[in-house]
């Protein structure tokens, strides 16, 4: 509102929220707003600048395609995606990742003990340069994972501190880990070359290339960590596109030369356990043909020597073509029939293998000439979820999550190898049974032959029959041989890593963001918690959306110590405001007639006072004849003000201990201004207050003052106020910003709604410079306002002074 004229004013103004007056009041904050996002982007840039750059290293591997078949789908995979490709890339993958394999990696690399050289922000690495070298006893206890320090002034001897007051303690009989505090270990001195033993651990520290003085700061790493930073998200793995089968291995590091060093010794180490296990399968599988060559090598060298004793003795070499043909036929079925005798025994044996859980002996199908892929594929998955769950319990317990999850995989896979198992078995039952059933056929016409011919034709069949499967398990056994000598492992390394030393940009820039994010945030919750947790007057508008009367005039903050602004300093803003609002109310009342205005608030302390006192300021200085009473017989305090005396006043004439009325009326020293000051505190206040008495010095006011202003007890707090104000033409109500409470408006709303009072209107006091504009001006448009501050207390205050009250 206009502090010259009345605004526009809705007693059934809507209840529908503002959202543009929600916005309004973030907006007021963005100083801050703006200043915590400059100190997060700050704290940002000196976390940057304190720690470590981040390198990648990456290579590739070649996983070799297997052409064995189809499997059932088994994976997490879409069933578009399932193929034995896709799973072997899948299975490697997590092997690559291993911990097992990052500890056979650890154990050909010396990453234990990392070097650092001190930095003003940071601390660099020194990887295979460091003029030191730290040799570790693991058999004895040692701290681990924080840094310790050492200081040189030649080659001859250092000194050592603990600089950190914890580290973690390494035991090597139970390998657990344990905080430790080490305080007060400093600067203990020790020889080049000589064991250092406490009982925090024991290592020795060598001379490499030291030239001058120095020092460095060392970290001794344990196993357990370098294997969680190893095998964690810094080490990932993807395909390199869909239709390839070329694994990315990438390596996130703080020394790319290190990175390098473990990625490609990593890949090595992978090949040459797929190679081992490669050659260990195929020395099972030449195991298990030579057992079984070992018996038909026996019966096969019997069953010739029988041959041959019986051709001695009946003097019988050759067959008739009858006795031929049919024994052309039967050695063709038997060799079938043996065949899948050994297939079926096979069978059924790897059945009794995966019920039992006993993976260790499995030999695949493949090896002994079973070339059915299904069944070869599930068997070669078995095999390498089982050297998987191997390689997990190597460092982790059987209740381990990823040991529990491969388990589970072993599971899920014995169940449909028994299902492939029992199908097939069934199926060389079948096999079996029709094989034998023709082979009955045909012995029929077998023993149509002469006698001694039959008895030629057995032996000749038996020997024939072990020939043919000695000639097929030494086939077999020489694809093995091969397959066991063989130096190329089923993988291979397409591209070796090679350094990077362009650093990554995307942690610090992420820093930034979040930095950036928190800054905006954070303040943002705690505005959002001052604005909806708000239960004091803030803003005029919100003020005039609840209350069922006029805003007359808002009064700005008081900078100076007096509270007769008007009259001591007239060319401010907040002098404005009153004359402001002495010609709003002659739109209320006319000014030729006599005005009487009650000034009230709710609580002590919202400005009534200082409202009354500069509002008859403000008619005296118009040539108003004005009296200001003090009918706050609680807390008189407006005398004080006027520099006047509290002796006499309305207490002592409403209690007729002074009859003459001129007698309790004070002069000022403002022309047109007069006071009646409350007196001394009466023990009946209220009832002094609503007698005649006090109604006939109205009267009689009226006959010498064009202007009487009536400085009450809050309405919250007495009861004598109502009184008063049903003798007033006029009521103001005081509301303090930041101080009122929202609950107040209902007081005053009352007023008007349940007391009948109609000439209630509000003035909003206190107003921060920043949210008033008086007709357009700005609040240092008045001279008197023009104060002295920084740019600071500017922007965020305005400057100091006391509240208007």
């Amino acid at each position: 509102m206009s502090n010259n004229e009345f605004e526009h004013y809705k007693e059934d103004s809507s209840d529908s929220y503002d959202f543009k007056e929600l916005i309004f009041k973030y907006i007021k904050f963005w100083p801050y707003l703006l200043l915590s996002i400059l100190v997060f982007g700050v704290a940002a840039y000196f976390y940057n600048l304190s720690q470590p750059y981040e390198y990648k290293v990456e290579s590739k591997l070649v996983i070799e395609h297997d052409d064995s078949g189809n499997i059932l789908n088994l994976t997490d995979l879409p069933q578009t995606m399932n193929k034995p490709l896709v799973n072997k890339m899948a299975n490697e993958g997590h092997r690559i990742k291993s911990r097992s394999l990052a500890n056979t990696v650890l154990d050909k690399l010396n990453l234990e003990v990392e070097y650092y050289e001190p930095g003003a922000f940071k601390d660099i690495e020194l990887y295979n340069s460091s003029p030191v070298k730290v040799e570790v006893d693991w058999d004895h206890a040692q701290i681990t994972e924080n840094y310790f320090e050492i200081n040189w002034k030649d080659d001859q001897t250092y000194t050592l501190s603990f600089i950190d007051e914890e580290y973690t303690m390494y035991s090597p009989e139970t390998t657990k880990l344990n905080p430790i505090e080490l305080p007060n270990y400093r600067d203990k001195a020790y020889k080049f070359g000589q064991w250092v033993e406490n009982p925090y651990g024991k290592f020795r520290i060598t001379a490499e290339d030291i030239q001058s003085p120095g020092e460095l700061k060392i970290i001794i790493r344990n196993r357990a960590s370098l294997i969680s930073q190893y095998t964690s998200d810094n080490l990932a793995i993807t395909p390199v596109d869909a239709i390839s089968s070329i694994l990315n291995i990438s390596l996130t590091t703080t020394v790319p030369n290190k990175g390098t060093d473990y990625l490609n010794t990593l890949l090595a180490t992978f090949l040459d356990e797929m190679l081992a296990e490669k050659n260990a399968q195929a020395r099972k599988t030449v195991d298990f043909i030579d057992r079984q060559i070992s018996g038909v090598s026996d019966t096969l060298s019997i069953i010739e020597s029988k041959l041959q004793e019986f051709r001695s003795k009946n003097k019988t070499y050759d067959i008739g073509s009858e006795g031929s043909s049919i024994f052309t036929n039967i050695s063709n079925l038997e060799t079938q029939l043996s065949q899948e005798q050994f297939k079926n025994e096979y069978y059924k044996n790897l059945k009794v293998y995966v019920g039992s859980e006993d993976y260790n002996d499995i030999v695949l199908p493949s090896g002994i000439g079973i070339e059915d892929a299904v069944l070869n594929r599930l068997i070669e998955d078995l095999i390498l979820l089982q050297a998987e769950r191997s390689q997990y319990l190597a460092t982790q317990t059987a209740s381990s999550p990823r040991v529990k999850e491969v388990s589970k995989k072993i599971g899920d896979l014995n169940k449909s190898i028994n299902e492939v198992l029992s199908n097939t078995i069934d199926n060389s039952d079948r096999t079996l049974a029709n094989l034998k059933k023709r082979l009955g056929s045909l012995e029929t016409d077998f023993r149509k032959l002469p006698s001694t011919e039959q008895d030629l034709l057995r032996i000749q069949r038996s020997f024939t029959l072990n020939e043919n499967i000695y000639t097929f398990l030494m086939q077999r056994r020489a694809e093995a041989a091969i397959s066991m000598v063989s130096t190329s492992p089923p993988d291979k390394i397409m591209e070796e890593a090679i350094p990077n030393y362009l650093p990554l940009k995307l942690k610090p820039l992420t820093n930034y963001i979040v930095a950036v994010a928190l800054g905006f945030i954070l303040p943002l919750i705690i505005i959002s918690i001052i604005i909806f947790s708000n239960n004091k007057v803030k803003n005029k508008k919100e003020l005039e959306s609840k209350l069922n009367n006029p805003v007359l005039t808002s009064i700005g903050h008081n900078r100076t110590k007096k509270n007769l602004i008007v009259v001591s300093k007239n060319k401010s803003a907040i002098a404005e405001a009153f004359r402001a609002l002495r010609t709003n109310l002659t739109f209320i009342v006319p000014k030729e007639e006599k005005i009487t205005i009650a000034v009230t608030s709710t609580i002590a302390g919202e400005g009534k006072s200082f409202t009354s006192m500069n509002l008859a300021s403000a008619y005296a200085i118009s040539e108003k004849r004005t009296v200001l009473v003090g009918c706050d017989l609680h807390k008189p305090k407006l005398y004080d003000d006027f520099k006047l005396t509290n002796a006499v006043g309305l207490s002592t004439y409403l209690s007729r201990q002074v009859n003459d009325l001129n007698a309790i009326i004070q002069k000022s020293s403002y022309p047109n201004l007069d006071l009646i000051a409350a007196g001394p505190t009466p023990p009946n206040p209220a009832e002094l207050l609503i007698s005649d008495r006090f109604e006939e010095l109205i009267e009689k006011l009226k006959d010498n003052y064009d202007v009487i202003i009536f400085d009450t007890p809050p309405i919250g707090l007495t009861s004598e106020t109502l009184s008063i104000l049903k003798l007033a033409k006029v009521t103001l109500c005081v509301v303090r910003h930041n101080y009122s409470k929202l609950s107040f408006i209902e007081d005053i709303n009352y007023l008007k709604e349940g007391k009948g009072f109609k000439n209630v209107y509000t003035v909003f006091n206190d107003v921060p410079s920043k949210d008033l504009n008086y007709g357009g001006y700005g609040y240092g448009y008045y001279s008197d306002d023009k104060a002295k501050g920084g740019v600071i207390s500017k922007l965020f205050k305005g400057g100091r002074g006391q509240a208007a009250v």
